[in-house]
């Protein structure tokens, strides 16, 4: 659109008093699309200053991000982008500003024996001449003053000309000379406010806005729905509507009412090919379901039975780091996919850093750290639900081997002979003073193990249970053994025991509310995956932890915590299925650009792709910004590697298949996405390589994946009964068919079209993407693509951006997906009908912020399921 004077003044007016709500409404009036991107918590310091990395700005084919920390400490984030050419050709990049203004412009660049001389132009104005690059050692050169320049809202275009060299420059290659760009700072001369988060926002309009009776709902029905759900003996699916003649019968029948709901809030009903109900019955229908799933759960609410459930693998190895105070993890863990070098995750900044150096666990070569500590050996790793995460109660098995092993995890690290300089409790807690009689090492052992065993159980320690503990000390203490080796031994056995293991609490009856001590657990696993730290334990003690005011304070302390790592670690991971990734092998043959040859070994480049979208998460939840960028975002964390795999052309620039791409410790720069066939989480090379089949793509699977993860609309698995259509696309493409008119014509079960008609367009908008992830134009044979389709029968597309768009248009689809996720793994259970009303209300809080992360967190922990406990079961919603 063309802003005037009056618009431009408006919007300054929005940016200056903070009020998102009142911009959200101008951009509506206008017509323009919510900019998900504006949504703000926490501000990062370079920012603040107007600092944009030189490694996360746009590259093109000739600039790649150069690592400095082995040149000196000078370099902002120990990086910079290096760019090669010759006299005459240009590098082309751009930074955005946020508000329309006069600035201030200056680099900080890199000067070396091979740099050239470059001009500079801003927007295609020339604002610099015979910028000197040239100096006889790598040093920082800078700033260099660009002078004061007004700049619009938006993208400013720079550019450096490389115009020669000086007379002592050695050129590369006789004729190449080098630019290093460290950062570009564009400092407001008259400062704007950041956005700030809009919790005061008023809730967005709910769908459904009032209660309609049966009366109003059945002329609809009977013209859209019986004909095949009960008119003549025709039951499509099981559902016979006709039966039900009254909201009485449909409240009496709340797994059929559910249904229903969830069919007519996604368009799936009816078919295409039948004539739709108009928006206004539409919405009538959707009133007077949600209306009897009220009714009934007023009827008969409570929460459904949650089974208790142990640590996993993930949080075992945390509460025992955080117990004992030690300097890492107990044993190496795979399932922790990102190994950083140096520590680059701090909330607390608000900025997740331009440039961070890590390594794949999962993938990479030499990532799993082969010592930690002498002789402990982790327990096999815990599997995740099909539509779920590995934290599920009813899947956590204990048994009296497993308990065996944890007795001896214990004992071997306690016993480890680096245990002692590894533990930060070690002189503390295991070691009683110099010349400490040993006749009141008991009283001494007491006094330590009252406090110790509160932190290790997450409750009020009885007597009898301290009793206990202090009988093995003194029964170990009376063989011969020294202080530190009883206490060892004690804490053993504290470490195996179940009120460690397992997340207990105490049944009062039905949705009885946590205790202080229940709370404060419940919410260090839901953030931290691990046990309480001392001041949620103080304040669960005081009582202070169920005042409203101070418990919001402390999820937020939490998630500003680094331990809120653990949501990455835990829950992305897991959300996103990334595991699949490592089973993903594409054909050697045909794809053999996705593998490098390091010695005698193949690597896959999944190695690298499976951190992109990690890092992506990492941001969101650091910055606090809107979970809609996982669906469509102008940025990416990416190596130089990677980047130029989503570059049209031969990637890698043309190497053969030996040492093609790192494979081991690499560096992640955070990018300017150039097409929005990239961004978020669909269109990454991880999930549409881990989703696709060796030969080809598989349009089902990704379909299936985009609906389970994105919308949590799992399908129903396949009937077995489902033959194979042919694994190779080269044999269907001679045919004359594209892999989308074979699996039409494929689909002879009438149960499978329905099926195939929510999922397979999900999957066919990602066709133009090979089996490895790269954007093609038209299959090899040359046939046409077609990436059409019709989402929840209500928005038409003909691509994967009108995918996003869609997505975008309609945030409370994906917003609704990633809450229920959230919630589940939060809860440590599988989301029944009586968590509606909180999925409900967490919904409204989040659409009123734009899906900003920090609004999901607080929101689910504020939920009435978060904060009660019940061990009824609705035997209707098992």
């Amino acid at each position: 659109m063309v802003w005037n004077a009056h618009t431009d003044n408006m919007r300054s007016l929005c940016w200056s008093i903070g009020l998102l709500s009142v911009l959200t409404s101008l951009n509506e009036a206008w017509g323009e699309p919510f900019d998900y991107h504006s949504v703000r918590g926490r501000q990062g310091d370079a920012e603040q200053r107007g600092i944009h990395e030189g490694e996360a700005l746009k590259m093109d084919r000739r600039s790649r991000v150069q690592g400095m920390r082995g040149f000196g400490p000078g370099w902002s984030g120990d990086a910079h982008l290096l760019w090669l050419g010759q006299p005459g050709d240009i590098m082309k990049t751009g930074f955005s500003v946020p508000a329309s203004g006069d600035y201030t412009l200056s680099l900080q660049m890199t000067k070396a024996p091979d740099y050239g001389i470059f001009s500079v132009k801003l927007n295609g104005m020339l604002i610099r001449k015979g910028v000197d690059l040239y100096s006889g050692k790598v040093e920082i050169f800078g700033p260099v003053n660009l002078g004061k320049v007004f700049l619009d809202q938006g993208m400013q275009e720079l550019s450096f000309i490389l115009t020669g060299s000086n007379e002592k420059a050695h050129a590369k290659g006789g004729k190449e000379y080098l630019l290093g760009l460290d950062f570009v700072r564009a400092f407001p001369l008259q400062s704007k406010k950041p956005i700030k988060s809009v919790h005061s926002s008023p809730p967005a309009d709910r769908t459904i806005s009032k209660r309609v009776g049966f009366e109003e709902v059945q002329p609809i029905l009977v013209k859209h729905c019986y004909r095949c759900h009960g008119e003549k003996g025709k039951v499509k699916g099981d559902v016979d509507l006709v039966k039900l003649a009254s909201a009485k019968a449909y409240s009496d029948d709340p797994r059929l009412a559910r249904k229903l709901l969830s069919v007519l809030e996604m368009r799936e009903m009816p078919p295409e090919d039948e004539n739709s109900p108009a928006e206004a019955d539409y919405q009538s229908l959707l009133g007077f379901t949600d209306g009897v799933i009220i009714d009934h759960l007023r009827m008969k609410s409570g929460l459904p039975q949650v089974t208790l459930r142990r640590m996993n693998r993930y949080e075992y190895n945390n509460a025992i780091r955080d117990l004992l105070r030690l300097k890492g993890d107990i044993y190496p863990l795979p399932e922790k996919v990102i190994r950083s070098f140096r520590k680059y995750y701090d909330p607390a900044s608000g900025q997740l850093p331009a440039s961070v150096h890590v390594g794949n666990r999962a993938l990479g070569k030499n990532q799993i750290e082969q010592h930690l500590l002498t002789g402990v050996t982790p327990f096999a790793i815990d599997l995740q639900s099909e539509h779920g995460f590995n934290n599920r109660g009813d899947e956590l098995g204990f048994s009296p081997i497993l308990m065996e092993s944890f007795l001896g995890i214990a004992r071997s690290l306690l016993g480890s002979p680096e245990f002692d300089g590894y533990s930060g409790i070690s002189s503390s807690f295991f070691t009683e003073p110099p010349g400490f009689p040993r006749n009141k090492m008991s009283r001494l052992a007491e006094e330590r193990l009252s406090l110790f065993l509160i932190k290790a159980f997450r409750e009020p320690l009885q007597k009898s249970t301290l009793k206990r503990y202090l009988g093995l000390f003194n029964r170990t203490l009376n063989e011969g053994v020294d202080f530190k080796m009883a206490m060892k031994e004690t804490v053993a056995a504290a470490l195996a025991s179940p009120r460690f293991l397992y997340l207990l609490e105490r049944k009062q009856g039905n949705d009885a509310p946590l205790d202080p001590y229940e709370l404060a657990s419940r919410l260090s696993f839901f953030l931290w995956s691990s046990i309480p730290d001392d001041e949620l334990l103080s304040l669960a003690k005081s009582g202070r932890l169920s005042d409203p005011e101070v418990y919001r304070g402390q999820v937020r302390r939490l998630l500003l915590d680094a331990r809120s790592k653990a949501i990455s670690e835990n829950f992305a991971r897991q959300w996103l299925r990334l595991d699949r990734l490592i089973a993903a092998v594409p054909d050697f043959e045909r794809f053999e650009l996705y593998y490098s040859r390091i010695g005698c070994e193949q690597w896959k480049l999944g190695l690298q792709s499976m951190i992109e979208p990690l890092l992506l998460f990492e941001s969101i939840v650091v910055e606090d910004r809107s979970v809609m960028l996982l669906i469509d975002s102008n940025y990416s964390y990416r190596t130089s590697d990677l980047a130029s795999w989503y570059n049209p052309g031969a990637p890698f620039k043309g190497k053969g298949n030996r040492g093609r791409f790192g494979t081991s410790s690499l560096s992640f720069a955070r990018q300017p996405v150039n097409s929005r066939r990239e961004g978020g989480v669909i269109t990454c090379t991880a999930t549409l390589a881990m989703n696709a089949s060796p030969l080809r793509t598989s349009p089902i699977t990704r379909g299936a994946w985009v609906a389970d993860v994105i919308f949590n609309r799992p399908p129903q698995p396949p009937p077995d009964t489902v033959p194979e259509i042919e694994a190779d696309d080269a044999k269907i493409e001679a045919s004359g068919q594209t892999l989308r008119q074979r699996l039409i014509q494929h689909q002879v079960n009438p149960s499978c079209v329905s099926c195939h008609k929510r999922i397979d367009p999900l999957g066919f908008a990602l066709e133009n993407y090979d089996a490895v992830g790269r954007w093609r134009d038209t299959y090899r044979s040359g046939l046409a693509i077609d990436a059409s389709g019709m989402l929840f029968g209500k928005v038409r597309f003909d691509d994967v951006v009108g995918l996003k768009d869609a997505i975008l248009d309609n945030p409370e689809w994906f917003l609704r997906g990633f809450s229920e996720h959230l919630l589940s793994y939060a809860l440590g259970r599988k989301l029944e009908l009586s968590d509606k009303p909180a999925v409900d209300g967490i919904l409204e809080q989040v659409k009123a912020t734009h899906g900003q992360f920090s609004v999901i967190v607080e929101s689910i922990a504020s939920s009435y399921p978060f904060l009660h406990k019940s061990m009824a079961l609705q035997n209707e919603q098992k």
